[in-house]
């Protein structure tokens, strides 16, 4: 009993502490909202694929922007975690629910390079996360292209 009872607040402590990124809605002049005021302005044009997150701009390469084609957009970020592991982050993710897959792209907020780019099946519960993430192989001139103006 005494047992199962310490696997439960281990359990729960867990989810109770788990890091959740915020949602980040995007107008429809392309204005991102949701951000705090240091990284404000902060736009996503859908017709030229560019992002600007405060002073910095990024047009976003074909390398990247094929994996928008006719999918559902969707933004998020987190700049309140802890960064010894990772900087502030904004999120580009590209859905594709009738495919179970997602693309996710992740941005250093304050340079706008490319942290890390990797799949996901659509329907996914939180226990499968961590199992089912599968890194996106780009090129190495793609990695070089990203880069924040």
């Amino acid at each position: 009993m005494r047992l199962s009872f310490l696997l439960f607040l281990m359990c729960f402590s867990f989810f109770s502490f788990a890091h959740k990124d915020t949602g980040i809605t995007i107008q429809k002049d392309g204005k991102l909202k949701g951000l705090p005021a240091k990284y404000l302005p902060a736009t996503f044009k859908v017709q030229n694929l560019t992002l600007q997150i405060a002073d910095r701009k990024l047009l976003i390469p074909e390398c990247i922007s094929k994996f928008f084609a006719k999918s559902e957009l969707s933004f998020s970020s987190s700049w309140y975690h802890t960064r010894s592991k990772l900087p502030p982050y904004f999120n580009i993710i590209a859905a594709y629910p009738a495919k179970n897959i997602e693309y996710t792209f992740m941005f250093n907020m304050d340079t706008l390079e490319l942290i890390k780019a990797y799949s996901f099946p659509y329907k996914r519960d939180i226990a499968g996360i961590r199992y089912s993430m599968e890194p996106i192989g780009l090129s190495a001139d793609c990695i070089k292209s990203i880069k924040g103006s």
